[in-house]
């Protein structure tokens, strides 16, 4: 899958990847890093490329259920790709499905090797940053709300991960934690938490 240059994602793998910038590589250079084909290979577009343009450009929009329903056909016809899921994720949480975006991350995160195929945050899906945030200002709200709901615990702790604010995800995830269905995920979250304050710190010393 190669979209063009603008669609910049938030990779997260080993401690010693450096923490990105939102200029940092494009969706496709990842592809390429992970997927370690040829640099003369040309990309051939399949239909689930077509689907995932599609699905960028109604995000974009502000479409996000028609978003998530793009995403989540290009993630069927094409169900090995470690990126797709989590466009789908950030679609289902940007439409306000949160119960529904946790059970897609829960299942995604059983699925993935951090250390070799990487955990993705969608933050280049956003023209305006500020849409984001208070769309994360909208679940913090739900989690008040609902604070022994440990879906949205979940769900709220990916999304301040994916926004470097590690202080504030370590509380959501650390009580995901505690129930069973996503012990294995906020697991994996939380030991991405602590390699990542690692590498920050690092380059701050």
């Amino acid at each position: 899958m190669v979209p063009g240059d603008n669609y910049n994602y938030y990779y997260y793998g080993s401690p010693d990847q450096p923490i990105p910038a939102p200029s940092y590589g494009a969706l496709n250079d990842a592809r390429k890093k992970l997927e370690e084909k040829p640099l003369e290979e040309p990309a051939e577009v399949t239909q689930a490329d077509r689907c995932f343009e599609e699905g960028v450009k109604t995000f974009e929009a502000g479409n996000y259920a028609d978003a998530a329903a793009w995403f989540r056909n290009a993630f069927e016809l094409a169900p090995n790709d470690i990126v797709l899921p989590f466009a789908y994720i950030q679609a289902l949480f940007a439409d306000g499905q949160y119960q529904k975006a946790a059970e897609v991350l829960c299942s995604v995160l059983s699925k993935v090797l951090p250390q070799e195929q990487g955990v993705f945050y969608p933050r280049g899906l956003y023209s305006d940053e500020n849409v984001l945030k208070k769309q994360i200002e909208q679940l913090d709200r739900a989690v008040r709300l609902n604070p022994f709901d440990s879906d949205l615990q979940l769900l709220s702790g990916y999304q301040l991960l994916g926004m470097g604010r590690f202080d504030e995800a370590l509380k959501p995830l650390k009580n995901a934690q505690k129930d069973h269905k996503n012990t294995q995920a906020a697991t994996m979250l939380l030991d991405l938490l602590e390699k990542l304050k690692k590498v920050k710190e690092d380059k701050m010393n």
